[in-house]
Formats: C-alpha cells, structure tokens, sequence
C-alpha cells in the first residue's frame, strides 16, 4: 500500500480526491460570495469539480516533475504523506479511510449507476424494437398530435410503448426519439403530456452539447473518488432542472409539467414486502433487483426536488464570468501546493 500511494497513480489517485474536496468547496463559497443559484450557471461551476482535478495532476507535474518530492512537499499548503503514512496505535487512520471511501464509492457507482445503467440501455434497445410492433390507437395518436401542436419536433419522432408502466424517455442519438408508454399515455392529459414531452426535448436540444456525456465518462474513469459521484449527480439534477425551465418556457405551463413529474414518482406500495410479482423479485435480492432498488430511490429523490422547485422559469441574471474565471484560478493555484 505504501509503495502504491508513493506512486504516480498512486499520487494520482490520491491528489484527484484531494482537489476535488478543495474545488467543491471553493466552488460553494463561490454560490454564496456572488448569490449564484441558476443550474445553468451552477452547472459550469460544478463541470470545475469533475474536470480540473482529472487533469490537473499531471500539468503540474509536467510544470514541476519534483512536485512530489520532500523538497517541495515541505513547503506545500497541504501533505497527504504526513496523513497517509501517520498511525495511530499502531493502526494507519487514514489510509484504511482513503481505502474504505474508494471501496464504497465504487459499490455505489456499480450498483446506483453501471447496473441500471445497463438495463436501462437493454430496456431502450428493446423498446426499439417493440414501440413499432403493433399499431397505436386511434385515441392515443389523437391525443400526442394534440400535444405535440407547437412542440418543435418531428410527430414520427415519438414512439408508443407496448407496456402499462408509466414511462418516458429519450435518445439523444443519430435519430432523436422520445418514447412514451401506453400506460402514461391513458394517464396524462393534453397538457400534461405536452409539458412532458416538452422536457424531453430539452435534453435532445441539449445533447447536441455533449459536454455532459464528456463529465460523465471522466467520472467514470475518477470511479473511486467520492466527491466526483457526488458532483456529478449535481451536475445531472441541474440538467434535469434546465429541461424543467425549458418546458415551462416553451409550454407556458408550470402546473400541467408539475402534475406530470408528481405522476411519475414511484408509489409507496409498489414494492410490497410479500405477494405480487415485484415484491417477489424484492425477495429474490439479485443483483438487478438492487440496482432497480437503488435507482428508484434516486429517481424518487431527483423527482420530489424538481416538484418543489418547477414554475415560472427564473433568468440566470447574476453575471458569471468574471466569479468563473476567479473561482477557476483559486482552485488551480491552491490544487498546485496540495499533494
């Protein structure tokens, strides 16, 4: 472990979990210093978080290769080594804490993110196939030609569901879609299904950015560091904020989309402890029933944030440019000294 740790990946690992504790908490200091609140503009602080420390370690070795010498290490803001290599009664603290954290945040992101997401991707492969399967009723194309009336995308890019569950999603790939189950379908009205479908848009419109996608496959490489899992599921309820902001603009409709989000939370009892095939694939405890578990209770969580704060889309007025590039060059220059 000590040889590990004395390492370049060793050095690596240890500075990107480092300086992604110093950007974050630079980075809140900087939404409190300038009033910032806007998930757009919250969301460019936080890609400082995911991006910097990913990259940051080797710059400064290429500025200074003798950075994590003794000579330097001595004259540093702050030195994992006097940590790390520090036993207390015999037993090494924080090493056991830096291996238990990266330990757990890697359970997590197998479970809470690499599971579902996997059958989430099998789940949209098979809707691929099964959403031009059979014909869609004459009620349900009548009512998504209704609420696709001012919606800026194409009525052959939605796709029905052959299924009662409530869902809806999209791709953002070559041919965007959104698809909708039947289930919510017979559930939302006119509008609401509008606001809904208004929300996925959104994220089509902004998958043509992809930094997004970028900040995730950086995260995945960071898999171990704590703070990262963290600020990027920020970085994903932001997003999920901005698509709120963008339906309501385009829509006018703050209620129908409040409604419509209110409807897809998981209820209470859809997991009952004995009887019913879902309380039955509870008991079963497999690996995909955990991650279903842990994935739902996420989803209920980001679901009941966005409900309390959907409405009237605020304008990001605070100026963020100048607090940006301040909070930027803080977080580098004191990342610098810290190894």
């Amino acid at each position: 472990m000590d040889s590990f740790i004395s390492s370049y990946w060793g050095m690596y690992a240890v500075q990107t979990v480092l300086h992604s504790i110093i950007a974050s908490a630079l980075i809140d200091c900087a939404f409190i210093a300038w009033d910032i609140r806007g998930p757009r503009m919250t969301q460019r602080f936080r890609f400082l978080v995911i991006f910097l420390p990913a990259f940051s370690f080797p710059v400064y070795q290429l500025i200074r290769p003798g950075r994590g010498g003794v000579y330097f290490r001595l004259g540093s803001l702050l030195d994992s080594n006097k940590w790390f290599f520090f036993n207390f009664w015999g037993v090494p603290v924080f090493r056991m804490l830096l291996v238990l954290s990266a330990v757990i945040t890697a359970l997590i992101f197998i479970l809470q993110e690499f599971l579902p997401m996997v059958v989430h991707l099998m789940e949209q492969l098979r809707g691929d196939g099964a959403a031009g399967g059979q014909p869609v009723e004459e009620a349900f194309a009548l009512k998504i030609e209704d609420a696709l009336e001012g919606l800026p995308i194409r009525p052959g890019s939605i796709s029905v569901l052959d299924d009662e569950d409530l869902a809806l999603y999209s791709n953002t790939w070559r041919d965007p879609r959104i698809f909708v189950s039947r289930g919510l379908l017979r559930v939302l009205d006119k509008h609401q299904l509008q606001a809904a479908l208004a929300h996925e848009i959104g994220h089509i419109r902004r998958s043509r950015k992809p930094v997004l996608t970028i900040a995730y496959i950086v995260r995945v490489l960071m898999f171990y560091n704590p703070v990262a899992m963290i600020e990027f599921r920020k970085l994903a309820q932001e997003e999920e904020k901005i698509c709120d902001d963008f339906a309501v603009a385009l829509t006018g409709r703050p209620q129908a989309l409040r409604e419509a989000v209110g409807m897809l939370r998981p209820e209470p009892d859809e997991n009952p402890e004995g009887g019913g095939s879902q309380g039955k694939a509870v008991i079963r405890r497999g690996a995909r029933d955990i991650a279903a578990a842990f994935e739902r209770y996420s989803l209920d969580a980001l679901l009941k944030s966005r409900l309390r704060r959907i409405g009237p889309p605020a304008e990001d007025e605070t100026p963020w440019g100048v607090p940006f590039v301040i909070t930027f060059a803080l977080i580098a220059g004191i990342n610098y000294f810290v190894v």
